[in-house]
Parts: structure tokens; C-alpha cells; sequence
């Protein structure tokens, strides 16, 4: 597993406030930790997230964000895991204007009993993004 470079910044990861907050919080239950900063913020559906506020995160300084949603069947709001298909493809187009890496972005769907396929997902994540040089739209 690859160690975190304190030069870089952390990752910003939107947990849907269901499914994937769920897993978030048995990992945490689990004991097992993420070996790099992770800043989770809960969202009421990851279909309702926007590419400017996701790039506002690039602007700011993140290595990488990451959008967890629910699985088609799980969704409360019905449309969510479409909305973050379509957010999805926005967002990677914008991206490549911008000169950001692919890897640095991640948008997936997850059931409530998915904590241990999230735990590898994100590692997986962290690992692709530190050995990717610091952002691009990083400050500083």
C-alpha cells in the first residue's frame, strides 16, 4: 500500500447520505482506517451533485474526488444512479479540458452491505492518485 505524500492534498469523497454513507460508517466500526486523509461529506444523493462544485474541490487543492452512490435498486430518489452516470460524463469531459488526470476522479455505486468492496475501492483510489504528481489546479 502506497504512503501519503504530505506535499499533496487530501481526498474529498461524497458519501449518498444511504447506502454508501452506510458502508463509510460499518468500516469505521470494522476499526480498520484509510491510510491517507480522507475528507467525507455527506450528500442526501450523489445524483444531485454538480461538476463545478466537484472541480471547486481541484481549485482548492484535493488530489482526488470521489462520488459514492447507491446501486439502481437502492436509490430512495429513484433517478440518482443515472444522474451520477450523466454527472459522471460531464465531469471527466471537463476534467480533460482542465488538464486534470482521469484517475483523479471516481464516481461509484454501492449496496448497503458493500463496506468491504468500498474499503478496496478506496484504496485502490488513493493508490492510483499518489503516483499521479500534485494537481495540477493545486495552489502553491
Amino acid at each position: 500500500m502506497s504512503s501519503f505524500d504530505n506535499n499533496k492534498g487530501p481526498v474529498l469523497a461524497f458519501f449518498c447520505n444511504w447506502a454508501p454513507y452506510r458502508c463509510l460508517l460499518d468500516l469505521g466500526k470494522s476499526g480498520r482506517s484509510l491510510p491517507y486523509p480522507i475528507h467525507p461529506i455527506k450528500v442526501m444523493c450523489a445524483g444531485r451533485m454538480d461538476p463545478s462544485i466537484l472541480l471547486y474541490a481541484f481549485e482548492k487543492g484535493v488530489e482526488g474526488v470521489m462520488v459514492l452512490g447507491c446501486k439502481d435498486k437502492e436509490c430512495r430518489y429513484g433517478p440518482g444512479p443515472q444522474q451520477t452516470k450523466k454527472m459522471e460524463e460531464r465531469m471527466r469531459g471537463l476534467m480533460g479540458v482542465l488538464g486534470l488526470e482521469p484517475e483523479r476522479f471516481s464516481a461509484m455505486n454501492y449496496k448497503p452491505n458493500d463496506t468491504e468492496r468500498l474499503f478496496v475501492d478506496m484504496n485502490s483510489f488513493f493508490n492510483s492518485i499518489s503516483q499521479l504528481d500534485r494537481s495540477p489546479l493545486a495552489r502553491g
